[in-house]
């Protein structure tokens, strides 16, 4: 199901990201956590126990538009649900804006959230546990390099007297190109204007190869809470992942299938071969998909790549994925508290890491 709607009408030129260059050459900057970009993903978004918040701002001092889509994770009889729910926002120049996901933000200036209204965006149903993907078009649903734009999601029982099990990560930036000076290098192109967003660091950047997981020891006791006397500590992390690469256009879920290459603190190597991602994946380390890997047997943290199987040629089979870990520590008292991390994404494409980049893209409903 879908509520896509047709979006409005006008023009707005693009404007050129910021460029970096290192010895006259332009320094190439794919996919980032820290800088502003044309597409914006949220890789863990929940109506829950707990909450989302989701704060969006368009640093660029030109107005500018985004068309959001909240993709529902889960999944009926095995199948993914494949529900999207799209809506637009319009930002003036610095404007950052915020809403919370379960009850979205209404049109009204005279209401007691603050700030300007964006745009009417809509609640996400309860128990919903899916994404949140934005990109950057101009007034009339072109979309746009114009890399203005940075996320910051807190998931977590926000505001109501509950326990403290409150996290924030950051939205994962995918930069446009923009021109040969932008930030995929001499092989960037403008934006041609359509409804395909093509990751191939010609006109958005290219997918990294994979993503980097630290973890400690899936539910081992926690170093620090057991110095402190809790002796019966537990740590155990929740991994929330989406393919690189979106059909919006139509409504087909992507599918890929990723590795894990597990290191220990004493360079022991293991791996976990398939996982399966259908539309989202959203599992604990303890999950039956990694077959108890991430629990090591003699040490307390470790490492892992996650990134597609590489085919006899060396390319990957399918495409890898972005996301977030949510990392939970529950004390013997029952006190608890999380913290959530960005996976790094690994651009390593020699052995062992072998992070091959991919070429994807992100098809938006046609428009014109």
């Amino acid at each position: 199901m879908s509520t896509v709607k047709g979006l409005r009408a006008g023009v707005m030129a693009s404007i050129l990201a910021g460029v970096a260059l290192a010895a006259g050459i332009a320094q190439a900057q794919g996919f980032s956590t820290e800088r502003p970009g044309s597409i914006l993903i949220f890789p863990k978004v929940v109506n829950t126990d707990v909450n989302t918040v989701i704060q969006i701002t368009n640093t660029s001092n030109q107005l500018t538009y985004a068309h959001c889509f909240y993709v529902n994770g889960a999944t009926v009889n095995g199948q993914p649900l494949w529900q999207v729910t799209d809506f637009e926002l319009a930002l003036t120049r610095q404007q950052p804006t915020h809403w919370g996901a379960s009850t979205g933000r209404a049109v009204n200036p005279v209401d007691s959230v603050g700030g300007l209204d964006p745009g009417l965006v809509p609640p996400i149903p309860p128990g919903f546990t899916g994404y949140l993907v934005c990109v950057e078009t101009s007034v009339d649903g072109t979309p746009v390099s114009a890399n203005s734009l940075i996320g910051v999601a807190t998931v977590g029982a926000i505001g109501d007297g509950g326990p403290n099990v409150v996290s924030k990560y950051n939205a994962v930036g995918i930069p446009g190109c923009g021109s040969t000076l932008g930030p995929c290098g001499t092989d960037g192109t403008a934006n041609d204007g359509d409804n395909v967003l093509s990751l191939d660091n010609h006109e958005y950047a290219a997918c990294p190869g994979g993503v980097y997981v630290n973890f400690e020891s899936e539910g081992g006791p926690d170093p620090a809470l057991v110095n402190a006397g809790n002796t019966a500590s537990t740590v155990s992390t929740n991994l929330s992942l989406v393919p690189c690469g979106i059909d919006f256009e139509n409504l087909i879920p992507e599918t890929t299938t990723i590795a894990a290459q597990i290191r220990d603190e004493f360079e022991t190597v293991s791996s976990v071969f398939p996982i399966g991602v259908d539309c989202y994946f959203e599992d604990p380390l303890s999950a039956s998909p990694f077959g108890g890997a991430f629990t090591l047997s003699s040490s307390t943290f470790g490492t892992a790549i996650l990134r597609p199987p590489l085919g006899g040629n060396g390319v990957p089979v399918g495409v890898p994925v972005v996301g977030v870990a949510n990392v939970l520590r529950t004390a013997d008292d029952g006190s608890q508290d999380t913290a959530a991390t960005n996976l790094h994404f690994c651009t390593d494409e020699t052995a062992p890491a072998s992070c091959v980049t991919v070429n994807s893209e992100i098809r938006l409903p046609t428009f014109r």
